[in-house]
């Protein structure tokens, strides 16, 4: 990845899990429990495809704060972004997100 020190894995291990990587992709596993929160870090351009329902808090690096709600078998792309992130709700979120290279 670009810049290991803000790399997600790198500052949050507790919540993204590298399923799989090559020279094309890297497959992370992310599961935010109730009260999890994740320190400023940044993705690649990514698809995230939601497998379990929850709701996010977001801060991304302008100090712009966004409550995301994501369904279950959503499917997104978002370009390459820092954020920080918090799940003060009380159901786990899983994101199967693919970063590409």
């Amino acid at each position: 990845m670009e810049n290991l020190s803000n790399d997600a894995v790198s500052i949050a291990p507790h919540l993204h899990k590298v399923i799989l990587e090559n020279d094309k992709v890297r497959v992370l596993d992310v599961l935010v429990k109730p009260g999890d929160k994740a320190e400023m870090h940044t993705h690649p351009a990514n698809v995230g495809i939601v497998t379990q329902a929850g709701t996010l808090n977001i801060t991304f690096e302008d100090g712009t704060n966004k409550e995301v709600k994501l369904e279950k078998g959503a499917i997104n792309f978002s370009g390459p972004n820092k954020h920080m992130v918090e799940n003060k709700g009380t159901e786990e979120v899983r994101v199967i997100q693919v970063e590409l290279k």
